[in-house]
C-alpha cells in the first residue's frame, strides 16, 4: 500500500461509515472465527480478513485525517517540505494471501492497476475529486503500468516539484480526468503497526503509530498531540542525537554500561532521553498551535495514560520518560505560554532552548 505524502467502483456503507467516524474502530478482543462445526472455513477466514482490512483502513483513514492540519501548518518549523497530495492507492498484487486480496478487490475496488483506497479529509485529491475506487491508468498524460511498477512510477512522478497534476482515472465504466495541485507539507510520512502496545515512534522522518495507540486513544485531538510529539522529534533531530550518544557509550565498554544499567545507574541505550521527551512535548504543543488546534486540555492525555499505567506516576532516577504528573504540569505551562503568545500577536516559535528540570 502506498501513501501520497510525497506524494467498487464504490465504498460498501459499512467502509464509509467507518470512514467518516472521528473516534477509532474497536478491534474484537478475539479475531479469531467461532464457527459452528459445519461452517465453511474459506469463508470464515474470507470474512476475517475483510472485517481486518475494513479495520486497518478506517485506523489509517483516521491517522491521516488527523495528521494533514500538523504536516500542513507546520513547515516553519520542520523546514523539509514535499508536495502532499492526500491519497493512498493499492494493487491487487500486493495482498499475497488469497482472502486477503479478495477482501480488498470486494470492499474497496482495488485492481491490478493501482487503485486509489483512501482519500485524506481536506487534503488537495479530495478538492480535485479524487474518490476511493478510481483507477490511476495515466499521470500527466504517461500510462501507468499495473501492479507494483505502477505503484512505483506514480510515487517518483508525485515525490518532487509542486506543480499541479494531470490524472485520467478510470471510474466505474468511464475515464475521467482531473487536475490535482498539491500542497506543501512536512515530510514525515505516517505508518501504522499491527503492534498492540499503546506507544508511538519517531525515526527521524517516518512516524509509525501502533495499533494499540489508536484503540487507546478516542480523542482525535490527543491522537494528534502524539502526531506531533513524533514530528518534534524527528524536527529535533533527536534521533541522531541517540545514535552518537550510543556510539559514545559503546567506546566505553559494553561490560560497564551493562552492570551500570543492571544497577539503574544509566539510561538504557535505544530510548530518548527525559529532557529529549519534554523537549518533544514542547516543540509539539507549538506543532498544535500552529495548526489551529486547541493546546487546553491536551496534557489530561497523561492522566489517561497513568490510569493505565501506574508505573508512570512516580518519579523514577533511571526512566527515560519524565512521570506523567511532570509531563501535565509542563504541559499545562507551555499552554499557558501559547495563550501569552497569541494575546500579545507573537509569532508562534517555540523558544531556542527549553526548561525541562521539573
Amino acid at each position: 500500500m502506498r501513501d501520497s505524502l510525497v506524494p467498487r467502483r464504490s465504498f460498501l456503507l459499512l467502509v464509509a461509515a467507518l470512514f467518516a467516524c472521528a473516534k477509532p474502530s474497536t478491534m474484537p478482543s478475539d479475531l479469531s472465527p467461532n464457527p459452528s462445526p459445519a461452517a465453511d472455513p474459506v469463508a470464515i477466514e474470507q470474512d476475517f480478513r475483510a472485517e481486518a482490512a475494513v479495520t486497518r483502513e478506517g485506523r489509517m483513514q483516521r491517522l491521516e485525517d488527523a495528521a494533514l492540519p500538523l504536516l500542513r501548518h507546520g513547515t516553519a518549523l520542520c523546514g523539509d517540505e514535499v508536495p502532499h497530495y492526500g491519497f493512498r492507492y493499492a494493487s491487487l498484487d500486493e495482498y499475497e494471501d488469497a482472502a486477503e486480496r479478495d477482501a480488498y478487490s470486494k470492499l474497496f475496488g482495488v485492481l491490478r492497476q493501482p487503485t486509489v483506497i483512501g482519500v485524506t479529509r481536506g487534503g488537495a485529491a479530495e478538492r480535485a475529486g479524487l474518490r476511493p475506487g478510481d483507477a490511476i491508468v495515466a499521470l500527466d498524460g504517461r500510462r501507468v503500468s499495473p501492479a507494483g511498477a505502477g505503484l512505483d512510477e506514480i510515487f517518483r512522478r508525485l515525490r518532487f516539484g509542486m506543480a499541479g497534476r494531470s490524472v485520467l482515472v478510470r471510474r466505474g465504466e468511464a475515464d475521467v480526468p482531473l487536475e490535482i495541485t498539491p500542497e506543501p507539507a512536512c515530510d514525515f510520512p505516517l505508518e501504522l503497526s499491527s503492534s498492540g502496545e499503546i506507544n508511538a515512534a519517531a525515526w527521524g522522518r517516518t512516524i509509525t503509530v501502533n495499533t494499540g495507540l489508536m484503540r487507546f486513544i478516542e480523542s482525535d485531538r490527543w491522537l494528534q498531540f502524539v502526531i506531533a510529539h513524533e514530528m518534534a522529534h524527528n524536527t529535533m533531530r533527536h534521533l541522531d542525537q541517540m545514535i552518537e550518544r550510543t556510539k559514545l557509550d559503546e567506546m566505553r565498554g559494553y561490560v560497564r554500561d551493562a552492570v551500570e544499567e543492571a544497577a539503574g545507574g544509566v539510561k538504557p541505550l535505544g530510548k530518548f532521553s527525559q529532557d529529549q521527551e519534554c523537549e518533544a512535548d514542547y516543540v509539539g504543543m507549538y506543532y498544535l498551535a500552529r495548526a489551529g488546534i486547541d493546546t487546553h486540555g491536551v496534557a489530561g492525555l497523561w492522566r489517561r495514560m497513568a490510569a493505565e499505567n501506574p508505573d508512570g506516576i512516580p518519579r523514577r532516577s533511571n526512566a527515560t520518560h519524565p512521570s506523567y504528573p511532570d509531563r501535565f504540569l509542563h504541559l499545562e505551562a507551555v499552554h499557558d505560554e501559547i495563550v501569552r503568545k497569541l494575546e500579545a500577536g507573537d509569532l508562534l516559535f517555540p523558544a531556542d532552548s527549553v526548561a525541562c528540570r521539573y
